[in-house]
């Protein structure tokens, strides 16, 4: 009996559910000290002819079945929204790198027309001063739009592309199911 049991990978408190006795007396039947009566051993019997049977596979029982499709449900649910914030994650970045891109060239023709322009300025003149003031400016607006930066974005829009691909991969197999 003790061999049956964890052959269907089935605890003593579940065997002894299924067969009408109580987990000490299964006990007791699984060690010898005492005998399983009649009425448990057909029951027994009939188990085991139950999973000896090739239809059994087959069926599913309600319940189950239930709770599978209410399972896919949701998680059909929950990934066709992961897959929506995905997408929105993943506009959003590109309209941030593009607008990065479009910066950084903007500021670099301008960081160009500085430097053009500082070696011809006065010394000590107002022109001068307000040519470094620029270039420590643009520098800086130029370190918020870097190309380290934008490869950063561009790293989150892959990864919000790929998860967006991989929660609708995974909504098909869900219906699929």
């Amino acid at each position: 009996m003790k061999n049956l049991r964890k052959q269907w990978h089935l605890t003593q408190e579940e065997l002894a559910a299924l067969i009408g006795v109580t987990r000490g007396l299964l006990s007791m039947y699984e060690s010898g000290r005492r005998q399983l009566p009649t009425p448990a051993s057909i029951r027994l019997a009939e188990l085991h002819l139950l999973l000896q049977q090739p239809s059994t596979s087959k069926i599913q029982p309600a319940v189950l079945l239930q709770r599978q499709q209410a399972q896919q449900t949701k998680t059909a649910r929950l990934l066709n929204d992961r897959a929506g914030k995905a997408a929105m994650e993943a506009a959003r970045a590109a309209r941030l790198l593009d607008k990065m891109q479009q910066r950084y060239k903007q500021l670099y023709q301008k960081m160009l027309l500085i430097q053009a322009t500082l070696p011809t300025a006065p010394t000590d003149s107002l022109q001068k001063a307000a040519l470094l003031h620029m270039e420590v400016t643009v520098i800086d607006a130029m370190e918020r739009c870097s190309p380290a930066r934008q490869a950063w974005v561009a790293y989150k829009l892959a990864t919000s592309k790929a998860l967006e691909r991989a929660a609708l991969n995974a909504g098909k197999l869900i219906k699929g199911a």
